[in-house]
């Protein structure tokens, strides 16, 4: 039976630190920490141990206090239906597409477990060269694009140890904007409502 894994507080000092690659696919180690994530990341799971939000659309091992360079990838939400990839070593480039000559930001907000109930406003590239690991240490190069691409690099963010809105807080973190905190979650999903 799977672990479920609990969140650490935003000022746990994990979430501050680069996480450590994984040198090792066949350590059982790996295989159980994987396997404990893809439990915990699902919504009851989520619920159980009382996450801000129902979904998620990916989660970084450090968020559950894990010293591990790795995170599910849960773009379109971690419901079982859905697709959840697990990405190993994850860094990312800017992509340039077609007759463009720098990078392409775009500013949306974005939420987080470990800044729970707050809603930051960030700029993000809106298309990059994503590498990384599956399970099996093959390494994948892909091209991503918009959302995908803004939830790719978050979670990378995460295991370079910063938050969304660090940069706020005086820590390194991604070009954050705005900041909204919110008293509950009630009052988070009527601002997420009305946007």
């Amino acid at each position: 039976m799977p672990t479920l894994l609990h969140f650490v507080e935003k000022t746990h000092p994990l979430l501050r630190e680069v996480m450590p690659d994984v040198l090792d696919f066949k350590d059982p180690a790996l295989q159980d920490i994987i396997t404990n994530m893809c439990y915990s990341i699902a919504p009851e799971q989520l619920k159980a141990a009382n996450g801000a939000h129902d979904s998620a659309a990916g989660m970084a091992a450090n968020q559950w206090g894990i010293k591990r360079r790795i995170f599910i990838f849960t773009p379109e939400g971690s419901e079982e239906d859905k697709l959840k990839e697990v990405m190993i070593n994850p860094s990312y480039v800017p992509y340039l597409r077609h007759q463009e000559t720098t990078p392409k930001m775009e500013a949306a907000y974005e939420g987080c477990f470990s800044v729970p109930y707050t809603a930051a406003m960030v700029n993000r590239y809106e298309a990059i060269l994503a590498t990384y690991y599956d399970v099996k240490g093959k390494k994948i190069e892909r091209l991503m694009e918009g959302w995908e691409a803004r939830v790719f690099q978050h979670e990378t963010d995460h295991l370079n140890g910063k938050l969304m809105d660090g940069k706020l807080d005086n820590f390194a973190g991604p070009d954050c904007v705005e900041r909204h905190i919110f008293k509950d979650s009630e009052e988070m999903m009527n601002f997420y409502r009305g946007k």
